[in-house]
């Protein structure tokens, strides 16, 4: 009777175990891990969209950043990729963490559109699947992050007025910027520099 009950029980705990690797296709699906193999094409967008989202490490993308030109200011609506880098407490968090919250966060809003704003002036909307927000200046200004000049637009309007998220735009190739999300302002730069994330536009 004690072999019947086990024998019942190792079927029942097998059959649990082979309906969940036919519901996810494997017992535990291994963690992104990016290959380096990152590919800043000057004129293919989409080869770049996709080594920034897929290939480039988090310390690649920030470096990319940190040594891309000012550029031109993007106009117009550009199609946004949040990247996977996520700074928490002034550290990189793990790249498998990083990359299931910018996963996440897209799904609320996939573009900017780079305009004029309530007084004619340059002006940065982010628009979610629920509308626009209500956006926040272009300026040309430094960055929070490194101190060498870059577009910036502060969209602590659509937060009450509290500086949640600062954007800082770079134009890495032709068609493509690189951008950093922070918190702070640069009277607390220390703020920008233990927060925040990174975009692709373009």
């Amino acid at each position: 009777m004690i072999l019947q009950r086990r024998a019942l029980r190792g079927i029942v705990g097998s059959l649990a175990l082979a309906g969940a690797v036919a519901a996810t296709g494997s017992v535990a699906a291994a963690p992104p891990v990016p290959d380096g193999v990152c590919v800043i094409s000057q004129t293919d967008r989409d080869r770049t969209i996709d080594s920034l989202m897929n290939h480039c490490t988090a310390q690649q993308i920030l470096n990319l950043f940190g040594s891309a030109p000012l550029g031109a200011a993007p106009v117009g609506r550009q199609p946004l990729a949040l990247l996977p880098v996520m700074h928490v407490n002034g550290k990189l968090a793990p790249y498998p963490q990083a990359r299931a919250f910018t996963q996440t966060q897209s799904r609320f809003g996939d573009s900017l559109t780079f305009g004029t704003g309530p007084q004619g002036q340059p002006w940065v909307y982010k628009n979610y699947i629920f509308g626009r927000d209500i956006g926040g200046a272009l300026t040309l200004g430094r960055s929070n992050w490194d101190g060498k000049p870059a577009w910036t637009a502060d969209f602590r309007a659509d937060f009450v007025g509290v500086p949640i998220s600062v954007h800082e735009y770079r134009q890495l190739t032709p068609v493509v910027w690189i951008s950093r999300d922070t918190g702070g302002t640069q009277q607390n730069p220390t703020a920008a520099k233990h927060s925040g994330g990174a975009m692709a536009i373009g």
